[in-house]
């Protein structure tokens, strides 16, 4: 198959998903124009924020086909190393910060709050551990 006809087909699939994503800020903000649970308010503050961040991916991917396929410098992530497992290990406290508050809790709904902190924390854990395979 053709890498320009598959990258247009992948672009165009990019762009309808980038209509859900914006569809699903403006559903998001209407609920929390809606409620007055500070509760729901939050999560589909959670999601709005995402749904906008997914968006942006969306748009760096298709930048990325449509001009040159942007490089990942080994060496520009080599002089950031330093700061970046700093970081890491900041992220790694939190980790274990969150596992013990969430299971200090009975509460359901602190539980739900603290498993989504939890699961947040060890999701940006995992995309440095996959930016260093990126530095070799």
């Amino acid at each position: 198959m053709n890498s320009q006809l598959s990258n247009d087909k992948l672009i165009e699939i990019l762009r309808n998903w980038q209509k859900l994503e914006d569809a699903a800020v403006a559903n998001t903000t209407e609920i929390i124009k809606n409620s007055r649970n500070p509760f729901i308010q939050i999560i589909m503050e959670i999601i709005r924020q995402d749904s906008v961040m997914h968006r942006r991916i969306q748009q760096l991917v298709i930048d990325s086909l449509e001009m040159k396929d942007f490089a990942i410098d080994p060496g520009e992530i080599e002089l950031l190393w330093e700061k970046i497992e700093e970081h890491d290990e900041m992220e790694k406290k939190v980790v274990k910060i969150a596992e013990i508050a969430r299971n200090e809790t009975s509460s359901p709904v602190v539980r739900y709050l603290l498993d989504y902190l939890l699961e947040d924390e060890r999701k940006h854990d995992n995309l440095l551990i996959k930016l260093e395979h990126l530095k070799k």
